[in-house]
């Protein structure tokens, strides 16, 4: 058991000092004597065995791990240099350029509607017929009186010129004409409101009333309303600083581009400044404007909130990068950058106007600088990063 050990001390002391030649050397002077130093030396070599196992596990596991982990990649891109010209981006309402709400001027039953609801309508479309026999009647009985007044207005003029009657009674009869004259004129209007048809063309909303229901009581009835969208109306308001800056009251714009949200001006319309108005609002500071576009596929609704630009001071050259690239925060809007050191830097920048999806950056960056564009988790200050160009916007 003194052997054993021994020779295990030696083993810990060798996994301490990694000096297996020791423990080698020490076994080689011992030789056995008798049967039972024997089974004790086989004990021994069994424990020396182990021991040798367990320096081997010791010594691997102090040996450093290969770090083989590469990079994270990110996309890059340099700024685009690129004459422009500074726009204005506001944002605008939608207006038909003109709306008329259809009601009932006279009273009755409802009886036929000649559309479909949110359907489109031409001019002079048939869209409600009120039940005419009653004001057809009565336009047949005003007629016959007028009839009946002219002939004794007529008799009454003979009857003058030959002395045979007053000149009171010419002028009774003259008064009755012209009373069964208006009357009938008046039959004719209200017998012409038994037809509401499309003032102009348009798009029509839903319907109030269904065939069947009595409309036109005591008061207007409200049927239907009809908005014209070709051309719409912009409405927007610019600020007294810009509006002063653009020239709008000497030199305004003859025309804007419009598009609706998340579109690129290039994908917009040109709509032509008509209106700006005569006082700069003294609660906001704001002028309003209205542009009138062609429309002409009708995509722009009533009540769509649009994006205006209007063209601003003199085309200059600038660098521009993916608006999606930009970070915007409270401090205001900045970039990440790639250094020289392969390590990711955050930016501060000065911003200008959107041109498509690049936004023009007026200071905080050169010309040379890698702007990050993309990299998911990778994206965060002070990493370090393989780089891979990334494709600008809009090129191939």
């Amino acid at each position: 058991m003194t052997k054993q050990s021994e020779v295990s001390g030696d083993a810990a002391n060798t996994c301490a000092r990694e000096k297996p030649q020791r423990l080698a050397f020490s076994v080689g002077l011992w030789r056995p004597s008798s049967a039972l130093s024997r089974i004790a030396s086989f004990t021994a070599l069994f424990v020396v065995f182990a021991a040798i196992v367990a320096l081997s596990a010791c010594h691997d596991g102090n040996a450093p791990a290969v770090q083989n982990t590469p990079l994270p990649q990110v996309s890059v891109m340099r700024p685009e240099s690129r004459e422009v010209r500074e726009q204005l981006d506001l944002t605008g309402s939608v207006a038909p350029s003109a709306t008329v709400t259809l009601v009932a001027r006279v009273q009755g039953v409802l009886k036929e509607i000649g559309f479909t609801d949110g359907a489109n309508v031409k001019q002079g479309q048939l869209l409600f017929r009120i039940e005419p026999d009653t004001y057809r009647a009565q336009l047949v009985y005003d007629q016959a009186a007028l009839d009946n007044a002219d002939q004794e207005l007529t008799r009454q003029k003979q009857l003058t010129s030959d002395n045979a009657t007053s000149e009171s009674s010419l002028q009774k009869a003259q008064t009755t004409r012209d009373q069964a004259l208006a009357k009938r004129d008046m039959s004719r209007i209200n017998l012409g409101y038994t037809e509401i048809r499309a003032p102009f063309a348009g798009r029509i909303g839903a319907r109030a009333f269904d065939v069947g229901n009595v409309v036109g009581g005591s008061d207007s009835t409200r049927l239907a309303t009809l908005d014209r969208i070709q051309p719409v109306y912009v409405n927007f308001t610019l600020n007294e600083r810009d509006a002063n800056r653009i020239g709008l009251f000497t030199r305004p714009p003859r025309s804007v581009r419009v598009n609706v949200a998340g579109a690129t001006p290039q994908q917009g319309e040109d709509a032509a400044l008509e209106f700006v108005d005569t006082r700069v609002d003294p609660a906001s500071g704001a002028i309003k404007l209205r542009a009138d576009i062609a429309n002409r596929d009708a995509h722009l609704i009533p009540g769509m909130s649009v994006e205006v630009h209007i063209p601003a001071g003199i085309p200059q050259t600038v660098l521009l990068v993916p608006d999606t690239a930009l970070l915007r925060e409270q401090a205001g809007a900045s970039v990440l950058v790639v250094n020289a050191a392969g390590v990711i830097e955050k930016r501060g920048v000065t911003t200008g106007g959107l041109y498509g999806s690049l936004r023009a950056i007026k200071s905080g960056l050169g010309a040379s600088d890698r702007v990050v564009t993309g990299g998911g988790l990778a994206v965060a200050p002070g990493i370090k990063v393989r780089t891979a160009d990334a494709v600008a916007p809009g090129r191939s």
